[in-house]
C-alpha cells in the first residue's frame, strides 16, 4: 500500500495501517538510531519513540518531503537529545568525582570497571535521595545541561537560590557518597 494512503487510514485511526506503516520504517528508523547511538539498546528505544512520536505528530506532517525524511529527522533529533543526556550525565559523574579526588590521582585502572559501574549507580541512588528542591537543580544542570537562568525560570525562584541549592546539593552529595565513589 501507498505510504500517503496509509497516513490517511492512521490518521482517520485505522489500526492496522498503523500496524504496516510501523512495519514498512521500522527497520531503517533502527539502523539510523543506531548509526548514531552505537548502542543497540539505546537505539531500539530511540527508534520507538521516534515512531511514536512521528504517529503522534501524523496531522502536522505536510508532506513536504517524504515521510521517510521526516521520519529520520524526527528520530536524529530524538538521538541528539538522548547524545546530550549521555554527554550531561558523564558531566555530572565527573563533577561528583572530582569532589572527591585529591591532587594526582590517575583514572581507575581497567580491572576496576565493576566498581565504576557500583559507583555511577550509587551516585544516581545519592542524586534521587536529594529533597525535591535540591534534586531538580542537580538534574536540569548536570542531567538535562540547562543554564543557572533557565533553572531559575523553570522552577521559578531567583538564580542565587539555584546557586545555593546546587551548593548545598553538592555538599550532601559529598556526605551521601563519601567513600563509595572512589
Amino acid at each position: 500500500m501507498e505510504t500517503a494512503r496509509l497516513i490517511t487510514l492512521c490518521r482517520e485511526g485505522d489500526e492496522s495501517a498503523v500496524e504496516t506503516l510501523v512495519s514498512m520504517y521500522q527497520k531503517s528508523t533502527y539502523r539510523l538510531a543506531l548509526s548514531i547511538l552505537e548502542d543497540p539498546f539505546e537505539a531500539e528505544e530511540a527508534a520507538q519513540d521516534a515512531l511514536l512520536a512521528a504517529l503522534g505528530a501524523l496531522d502536522s506532517y505536510r508532506g513536504d518531503a517524504s515521510f521517510n525524511t521526516w521520519l529520520h529527522a524526527i528520530t536524529v533529533n530524538i538521538c541528539r537529545s538522548r547524545l546530550r543526556k549521555r554527554q550531561t550525565w558523564d558531566r555530572l559523574k565527573n563533577t561528583i568525582q572530582t569532589i572527591f579526588r585529591t591532587g594526582g590521582e590517575t583514572p581507575p585502572p581497567p580491572e576496576e570497571v565493576a566498581i565504576h559501574n557500583e559507583s555511577e549507580a550509587a551516585l544516581w541512588r545519592a542524586v534521587h535521595a536529594l529533597d525535591e528542591k535540591h534534586r531538580l537543580p542537580v538534574i536540569l544542570r548536570y542531567y538535562h545541561d540547562r543554564s543557572i537562568t533557565e533553572i531559575a525560570q523553570i522552577l521559578n525562584v531567583n538564580e542565587g537560590t539555584i546557586h545555593s541549592r546546587l551548593s548545598i546539593a553538592r555538599d550532601r552529595l559529598h556526605s551521601l557518597l563519601e567513600g563509595k565513589l572512589l
